[in-house]
Formats: C-alpha cells, structure tokens, sequence
C-alpha cells in the first residue's frame, strides 16, 4: 500500500530487518481488502495490534470503528461523518479518498484468504521472536541446516504453528499441545440438564405447523427422528439423478425449518426463482389449504379460474403474515464458489440468514475416472462446510449424480465421485431415486417388500404396506447420519409418495430394497 511507509515506535529496534521485509505489503493488501469489502473485517481476528506500521494501524482502526458503528461499505462521506476531527486530518494527511480509492482499483479480494494467512502467519513470528526463538539461528532438521526465517516463510500460518508446536514437543515435556476437552467425568446436574433439553438435537423437520382444518402438516417425522433434527454448523446433502425431484424435495424440508423460524437463503444455479414461488406455492396449497386443483403446469402457464385465485390470495396472506422477509432466493449461471462465499457471507452478516440451501453440484462420468484427489465436489463441498462452521449455520445442498449411475437399486455413497472424501464432510446424506415397478409387484424378485411402522404397546412393530402401483414413488436412503443407524447398517429406506404436481412428499412407509441393478 503507497502510504504504508514507517513503523510504530520500537518495532524497527525490536525486530531484525529480515522479519520485517515485505510488512508494508503485507498490510496494505490486507487493509486494501477491507476498503473495498469492510465485512472481511468479521471474517478475521485481527486486532489494532497485529498491525505494526503506522498507516497500516491507522486505517485498520478507522475500519473497524466504522464497521462497529454498522457500516457496510466505504465511502468518503461515510469517513467525514463518522469521524473525529484528528481521524479526519491524518486521513486527509495520508492521502484522502484519493490514496483509497487507487488500492481498491488495483487489489483483488479474490485473494484475500491468503493475503490475511501471510499476515497471520508473520505476526505468529513475531510472537516467536517476542518468545526468545531465533528465527535467524540454523537448526538442525533431520541432518539438515535450516534457517527458520526461511523455512517458515515457504509455509502457512498454520503451518508455522503446527511446527512450533511439534518442535516444542519434541523436548520431552510429554503433554500434548492439541488438547480439545480435559475434564474429571463426572454426572453433575449441568450434565444431566443439558441431556433432558435435547441439546445434541438439531432442528427437527417433522411438521409445518397446522394446516386450516388444525391438523398437523407432516413432513418427514420418521427421518426427522432418526438424524435427531439438522445441526448447526454442518453440511447435509441430497443426492439424486437428473429429474428425481432434488428440488422440489428440499421445499418440503425449508417449509419445515421456516415453522421452525429458521431464515433461508437459497442458491440455485438449476432453476430460476419463478420456479421456486411456484413450488412453494402449490406446496402451500396441497398442504395447508388441501386444495389440489392448481397445478404446477396451470401456474406457469396462466391457468387460474376465479377459485384457484381466491386460494392464491389465501396463501399469499398466510406467507406475508408468517415468512415474509425469511426467504431469499439468488439465481446464479455458473457454479462460482468464490461468488458462492460472498453472497453467503453478507447475507449472514448483513440480513441474518442461518440456513443455507445450494442447488446443485453436478456430477460428470469423467469425475470417477480422474486421477486428481481433490475434484470440484469434494473441495466445494469442503467450502460450504467451512462456511458452516465459520457462521454457525445449518448447510443444505443437491448433488446431482451421473447417469450411467441408473438401475443401481441400492443407492450409496459409491454414486458420488470420491465418495470417501465427500462422505467425509457431511454430517447426513440422503441418496434418492425413482421407484421400479417391479419393486413394488409382490412376485417379482425386485419387490422390496414396504412396511409401516405401528406403535403398539410403546413397541414399534412392522406393518406390511401395499403400495400403489399407479402412483408416482421414490425410494431415499439414509446413507450417512451421526446418530442412528443408515441404510447400509439396516437394509431400510424410506418409501415416498410423490406429487410431482404439486410439489409434495410424502413420507408414506419404509421397505428393504434389493442390491444389484435393473436395467
């Protein structure tokens, strides 16, 4: 950055030249980043400390007293306004909006995550340097002389750490330096509490509130129950062939989580957002005013006599009283992953958003032959954890699977590219496909035999369940949840009754599918 040019007080006789060659740079990029984008400010921990040259403290600190006071993005009427006096003359002194304005012309925020790694990562050495370790000293590592400066400046701020800590381990004092939890067990009432509140439970997707006759609207309450709600802070994903239904299965999940006053933001780069409004609203019509006239195909193209107007109106009052403003749709051509970030963050930052749906990854055949270890599911997906945890939200996402995957009749994590590494980052998959009719034909050696399961004497006991054979049916398998057992463990999948036409699942019965495939 030009105006970065000296240092505070005592650092320059603190520190050897060496650890400090390049920190003007180092700062003015990541202070250049914060102009141009100030909510980069709540993705770090920074404080006025970690920067050690004048301007560098001086614009840091101007931030982020602007961020505290609410601000979102810089202007030059922003800074006179809410500036004292003295702020205003060295901002003036350094430059003015002039010298602001050529840094966020000229930086490029797409890199930001490593400019702030090589900022951590030199001012981890300065804390090493602070310590009494001599980063200028050869040491020995593995019969080789390695100057410390040199070695840590080819590495991550991570990295750095991880080998101070290693190198201190090494000196016999026995402990280890990455202890999560150390705590005598025992029962207190805290413990006990904290089990009778269901605290390990997520948000449940069981009902949708009531519909207009005071009934319940049911979701998914078996699904519900076995995964123990969706968590904060992880990463559940549907998988299903091209026309499954991925879509349209998520919007009885969202209705859900809204009963549950969760606030959703959906990105899709599959559908636009008429789409959406049309899937939600023949949901609403088929299940909360029991109304199935209007369809799918109607709405879209105009088909609404007076009666299914008067119902139109009746749910959008009943959305307007009770969601309006909680769900956010953004429309996307291209699956940007770095524009993906940005838009999560604001929203989550700016607007309160705490449940995220993206819709879809796409699997190619190409992607189970490739050679390379992190292909685009399996490092994306990683990302939207990431965010997951970094902003405490419940993650959803489609994954659309290859083709010549079909006839596969027990669906698992195999129908992913690098499955290992995928399964890996999520907290729950469901894998779902179309229903065979021989599967649901009692002679045929597909028949899969669907069961209800009926409460008697507090036992849960297997009732045998015909299903219809002209209705439309998908099968979902549970192949990963961190509580309760899978598909893969049981043998069982769930049996879903699907109006294609009005945007509804049914979480009709359960049935034990064949393995193998049907062509």
């Amino acid at each position: 950055m030009s105006n970065i040019a000296e240092f505070i007080t005592g650092v320059k006789e603190k520190y050897p030249a060496q650890l400090l060659k390049g920190r003007i740079e180092y700062e003015g990029n990541v202070v250049s980043c914060f102009f141009k984008d100030m909510l980069l400010l709540d993705d770090t921990t920074f404080e006025k400390d970690d920067f050690i040259t004048v301007d560098g403290r001086f614009y840091f600190s101007l931030l982020k007293d602007l961020r505290k006071k609410g601000f979102y993005s810089l202007d030059e009427i922003t800074i006179l306004s809410n500036s004292k006096q003295e702020v205003i003359d060295r901002y003036e002194d350094c430059g003015g909006w002039d010298s602001i304005q050529h840094q966020m012309d000229i930086i490029n925020t797409q890199n930001f995550d490593t400019y702030i790694d090589i900022l951590y990562r030199e001012n981890v050495m300065l804390r090493m340097c602070d310590d009494g370790f001599n980063l200028l000293k050869e040491i020995n590592i593995k019969d080789k002389k390695v100057i410390p400066i040199k070695l840590f400046r080819k590495m991550t701020a991570e990295e750095v750490t991880d080998w101070y800590e290693a190198r201190i381990s090494t000196y016999g004092t026995g402990y280890s330096s990455k202890i999560l939890e150390e705590e005598e067990i025992d029962f207190d009432d805290e413990f006990i509490e904290s089990c009778a509140e269901g605290e390990e439970n997520g948000v449940p997707f069981d009902i949708a509130g009531y519909d207009k006759n005071g009934e319940e609207i049911n979701c998914f309450p078996f699904l519900s129950r076995q995964i123990m709600g969706l968590l904060e802070g992880t990463l559940t994903m549907m998988g299903g062939f091209s026309s499954a239904g991925k879509s349209t299965w998520w919007i009885t999940v969202l209705m859900a989580l809204l009963y549950y006053d969760r606030k959703i933001l959906i990105i899709s780069n599959e559908e636009n957002i008429k789409k959406f409004k049309i899937k939600f609203m023949v949901w609403l019509l088929g299940k909360r005013n029991r109304y199935f006239k209007l369809t799918k195909k109607k709405m879209s193209v105009g088909d609404i006599n007076k009666e299914s107007r008067e119902q139109l109106k009746d749910v959008q009052a009943f959305w307007r009283k009770n969601y309006k403003g909680r769900v956010k749709f953004i429309a996307m051509n291209d699956a940007d992953m770095a524009v993906i970030k940005k838009k999560v963050r604001e929203n989550v930052l700016k607007f309160g958003y705490d449940t995220v749906l993206y819709d879809t990854f796409k699997i190619q055949e190409s992607d189970f032959s490739s050679s390379r270890q992190d292909l685009s599911l399996v490092r994306d997906s990683r990302e939207l954890d990431k965010l997951a945890k970094k902003y405490n939200l419940i993650m959803l996402a489609s994954v659309q699977l290859a083709e010549y995957m079909k006839g596969k009749l027990f669906l698992d994590a195999s129908c992913l590219s690098n499955a290992k590494q995928t399964k890996e980052i999520l907290e729950n998959l469901f894998l779902m496909r179309t229903v065979y009719a021989e599967e649901l034909d009692e002679k045929s050696k597909y028949y899969c035999h669907p069961f209800r399961l009926k409460k008697i004497n507090d036992k849960w006991i297997e009732e045998e369940y015909k299903a219809d054979p002209n209705a439309v049916w998908r099968m979902l398998f549970v192949e990963k949840t961190r509580n309760g057992n899978n598909s893969s463990d049981t043998g069982i999948a769930y049996l879903l009754k699907f109006s294609g036409d009005h945007s509804i699942f049914r979480e009709v019965a359960q049935c034990r599918p064949k393995h193998g495939e049907i062509r």
